[in-house]
């Protein structure tokens, strides 16, 4: 299978999204001292501090972690250690603050982010004057991570009843997994929100001392960012969202607008490949071979390139599609689908290498 990370366009425009806010806050002079001789965004109280340490994955980046209450309404009460990478603002006389960031999911690693790709997602420019701050959320990760059991899960029927029987089977499943989670979790998992995450992401501004943050979400990320400017809408400086997630849909009208906007994107494929020759479907009813491609993957007829043993689904395929719209990476696409056997791949160009990851 071939891989692509489909934000990397996303994060570049960060650059003149924060440097503007730079600009605007009025980053001191080096050597200028603020008049209450606190740091510029700090706040002169804080609490709870973290102990950073090198992160075991690259030296250059800090890890720690904040005990927090696994219930906010019970802050006394049982607590859960939340863990935090941090890269500084690597020209310290230009800092304006710290960047909060969180790369979606729900289940993406904030600390893994801020460790290993933050560097090659952000501009220079962001890097020099934001200390980089990524956190698990509650119930992932390093973060007391919810936990299954795996011979449960073993068991998982599909996801696409075809009949009210599997349909039954289905929520049956969910319900017994549902209470499988909770026995080897604790209590974490029913407090595993996201208005809880909003309280610990605020704990994490305490804990550094600042007075406001800057914020980056991604996907699940800009459910975050928009409840936490519900509850702490003056401790935001600036803040950017890409991919946004409108928190007040229900499930159903969430599902159909994103329905919606992925014909769009294919029609948009289907329109690149029409006028594009090095499109390795270039010439043929693209909207055909894709609809034959999926009736061959439902009947069990589609093998996986990297491994011939494994059958493909009509919804792994749909996925990697789905992931290819947000770059767009079209290019891409039509040639992991040529190479699932909807067509012989034509003369063309040798295509950039991708990394799309299939999900399993």
């Amino acid at each position: 299978m071939f891989e692509r990370d489909c934000m990397q366009p996303f994060f570049r425009a960060l650059t003149g999204v924060l440097a503007v806010g730079a600009f605007a806050a009025g980053v001191p002079t080096p050597g200028g001292v603020a008049a209450d001789a606190v740091p510029a965004g700090r706040s002169s109280t804080p609490s709870n501090a973290i102990v950073w340490k090198p992160c075991p994955q690259d030296a250059a980046a800090e890890c720690g972690s904040l005990r927090l209450p696994i219930d906010w309404a019970h802050p006394s009460g049982s607590t859960f250690d939340l863990a935090v990478a941090r890269r500084k603002a690597t020209d310290p006389d230009r800092r304006v603050g710290v960047l909060l960031v969180n790369p979606g999911g729900p289940g993406d690693s904030g600390v893994d982010f801020a460790v290993r790709r933050a560097k090659a997602h952000f501009s220079a420019d962001v890097q020099k004057r934001f200390d980089i701050i990524g956190f698990d959320p509650r119930g992932v990760g390093a973060s007391q991570p919810v936990r299954c059991s795996q011979e449960l899960l073993a068991q998982r029927p599909s996801a696409y009843p075809r009949s009210q029987g599997e349909f039954d089977q289905l929520a049956n499943f969910n319900r017994a997994l549902r209470q499988d989670c909770r026995r080897h979790s604790g209590p974490i998992f029913d407090h595993a929100d996201t208005l809880s995450v909003v309280r610990d992401m605020d704990a994490i501004r305490r804990s550094l001392g600042e007075k406001e943050i800057n914020y980056f979400g991604h996907s699940y990320g800009t459910l975050i960012g928009q409840q936490y400017a519900e509850q702490y809408g003056d401790r935001i400086r600036t803040m950017a969202l890409t991919a946004n997630i409108d928190h007040s849909l229900g499930a159903r009208e969430f599902l159909v607008s994103s329905a919606v906007t992925a014909e769009d994107s294919f029609q948009q494929f289907v329109t690149w490949c029409d006028r594009t020759r090095s499109c390795a479907l270039h010439g043929r009813d693209v909207t055909a071979v894709w609809d034959g491609l999926l009736a061959r993957a439902d009947r069990g007829e589609v093998q996986d390139p990297g491994n011939p043993d494994q059958a493909l689904t009509a919804n792994v395929i749909t996925q990697v599609a789905f992931k290819a719209f947000y770059g767009p990476d079209w290019d891409g696409l039509a040639t992991y689908v040529a190479r699932l056997g909807a067509g012989e791949l034509k003369e063309r160009r040798q295509p950039q290498r991708l990394r799309i990851s299939v999900p399993g």
